[in-house]
């Protein structure tokens, strides 16, 4: 079981207090850091949580991690207080709006025992696709394209087909604007419907023997009207959204599909949950979750928190404060190419090791 403090109350931290609640064997939230009012309410009155007054009695309860779904401005302090107190610190996915607060960042906490809950690679999809590269019947992979959520999420998911960690690439990007009609937000439902302004976001990461490719067009990972897009292109076989094909040699084409294996469908009384995705004989994910009925985020969202037990218990990092630094790096330089039309170039980091 993984013991955690949760500081914030928001949108997503609301995910690891409903997690706390829909697998209860598996996690326990000890209490809840508010700094308003509001957030007091919701942790009381909704969650019927414990309040802790301050980081100090969040520290004092000794969970095993603390989970901290906070603004970009709250994270240095967040980080410097509880890495001074040994504990490791889950933070939801990382934003930073320049360089030097990186590396400022990495001067006072580099080294402590901090992880990002960067989900996308969790998946189940993603997670099948990923397994499929890494059982080598593609081939050398050398190129991924991705178009379903903004570039950090998706270079995180890219790097994975494309077995990239720390390289440098070549940084090529462009920004449009495209008139689409309004979707489901954050907020809910749209109340009229109307045509509204959609930025387009396109880059392309030139790694040499490697190519990532994204394009994101504003909220296209809600939209209706948008289908979500992967491709991964090896030597000897592709990857096309829930398409598999392959050579198994010279003159044996094979082509099979990522298939959901769905409980609860027609006749099927046996719950509404995902059992995993399966590709011609072999099961590529098997949900850890099942019978619980869960959101394809909300299963990712729990890897997260298993992964950040295995972590905490002397096991391997799954996505670092450098993968993350570097992540947004590239993203910062995929900005700088939309504002100048030109190509970019990444250099080294302080948080690059080797």
């Amino acid at each position: 079981m993984l013991r955690f403090a949760l500081i914030g109350t928001g949108w997503r931290a609301a995910f690891y207090e409903k997690l706390s609640r829909m697998l209860p064997e598996r996690y326990q939230m000890t209490g809840v850091v508010c700094h308003s009012a509001k957030g007091r309410e919701i942790a009381e009155g909704l969650w019927h949580a414990r309040i802790y007054e301050s980081f100090e009695a969040a520290a004092a309860d000794r969970p095993d991690t603390i989970i901290a779904s906070v603004p970009g401005s709250a994270v240095s302090e967040i980080a410097l207080f509880f890495s001074r107190k040994d504990l490791p610190v889950l933070f939801e996915t990382y934003c930073s709006e320049s360089l030097r607060s990186m590396e400022d960042l990495y001067q006072l906490v580099g080294g402590a025992r901090i992880q990002i809950a960067e989900q996308y690679p969790f998946q189940p999809m993603h997670a099948a696709r990923i397994k499929t590269v890494s059982s080598g019947i593609l081939g050398q992979v050398y190129e991924a394209k991705a178009c379903f959520i903004q570039n950090y999420h998706t270079l995180a998911v890219l790097r994975r087909l494309l077995k990239i960690q720390m390289e440098l690439p070549v940084v090529h990007a462009y920004q449009k604007e495209n008139m689409r009609a309004a979707g489901p937000t954050r907020a809910g439902l749209p109340e009229r419907d109307i045509l509204e302004t959609a930025p387009d976001e396109i880059f392309l990461l030139d790694y040499g023997d490697r190519t990532a490719i994204g394009e994101y067009e504003f909220m296209q990972q809600r939209s209706w009207i948008r289908t979500p897009l992967i491709s991964v292109w090896g030597e000897r076989g592709e990857i096309f959204n829930d398409q598999v094909t392959y050579l198994k040699d010279l003159r044996t084409p094979i082509s099979y599909q990522l298939i959901r294996s769905q409980a609860g469908t027609e006749g099927n009384m046996e719950g509404f949950y995902l059992r995993g995705i399966q590709g011609r004989d072999e099961w590529l994910y098997r949900n850890p979750y099942q019978p619980v009925p869960m959101l394809d985020d909300e299963i990712a969202v729990a890897a997260c928190l298993d992964a950040m037990e295995d972590y905490v218990k002397g096991g391997e990092a799954f996505y670092s404060l450098e993968e993350a630094f570097q992540d947004h790096y590239v993203c910062l330089l995929i900005q700088e190419a939309q504002r100048s039309g030109k190509a970019v170039r990444a250099e080294r980091q302080i948080w690059q090791r080797g």
